[in-house]
């Protein structure tokens, strides 16, 4: 092979590496655990500016038979070592009894807006990073496409920080359908209990993380005993962004 076609090619696969690497770790560093014994995923969002609150998304049945007055986020802050320390934050649900979060009326996704400070920096995802149609078709996203999915199967942390299990699946169904009639897809992975709430994550177009979607279910086929088929239920983008929309909109801090 000719030596400069050799090294284009040498080029060119190390900066997609590269490129795969910053927006998945992008992705991940926003995801995180939510609750400490039968717990789920959820990930952290921002909007623009003036808009200084953090938007934390996850599925609507984590908080549909939840009594209590508060959340544990399983958190990571900075040590002194510069290394992240796993940090148990508590974010309050509710206040004066009343729920804090925006729930959609038809779809399993709740969005709770934070506006109290958190316990260290907040890698959270812009908004721009929920897929549109326009974006799915620049990524040129079909069935069998790749998708990674960043979870906590089983409440399993993927280190002593707390970080999630990355797992790597494909579009067992096509995304490209109208959301009005077709609000989810399926995902093919091993998906666990503890995924819900998890964001199903691709490459967008110019390399950034493009969430398509949030874990709601995982299937099974029911006969006497329950036998997991390894296809997850993925609620589409759109619907994270209209319920986000709507939480920001409720519980906005007085005007002084």
């Amino acid at each position: 092979m000719n030596r400069a076609i050799f090294i284009a090619l040498i080029t060119a696969l190390t900066v997609h590496v590269v490129v795969a690497g910053d927006y998945a770790s992008d992705a991940m560093d926003a995801t995180f655990k939510l609750g400490k014994g039968p717990s789920g995923t959820c990930f952290l969002m921002r909007r623009g500016a003036p808009d200084t609150a953090v938007y934390l998304v996850t599925v609507g049945h984590a908080f549909d038979d939840n009594t209590d007055e508060a959340a544990v986020l399983i958190f990571r802050k900075a040590a002194a070592d510069g290394t992240q320390e796993r940090h148990e934050h508590h974010v309050l649900l509710r206040r004066g009894g009343k729920p804090l979060w925006a729930r959609h009326k038809e779809h399993d996704v709740a969005v709770l807006r934070i506006d109290e400070p958190l316990p260290g920096s907040v890698a959270a995802l812009p908004v721009s990073a929920l897929a549109d149609e326009k974006q799915l078709r620049a990524a040129n996203i079909h069935v069998c496409s790749p998708l990674f999915v960043l979870c906590y199967p089983q409440g399993l942390e993927a280190d002593a920080a707390g970080r999630p299990v990355a797992r790597q699946g494909i579009f067992a169904s096509s995304p490209l359908q109208p959301w009005n009639l077709h609000p989810t897809f399926l995902a093919d992975y091993n998906a666990s209990a503890g995924d819900s709430g998890a964001p199903a994550i691709v490459a967008s177009a110019n390399g950034d993380p493009l969430v398509v979607g949030m874990v709601i279910e995982q299937h099974y086929f029911v006969s006497n005993v329950r036998t997991p088929l390894g296809l997850a239920k993925i609620l589409h983008a759109q619907h994270i962004r209209d319920t986000l929309e709507a939480a920001s909109k409720q519980n906005e801090p007085a005007v002084p």
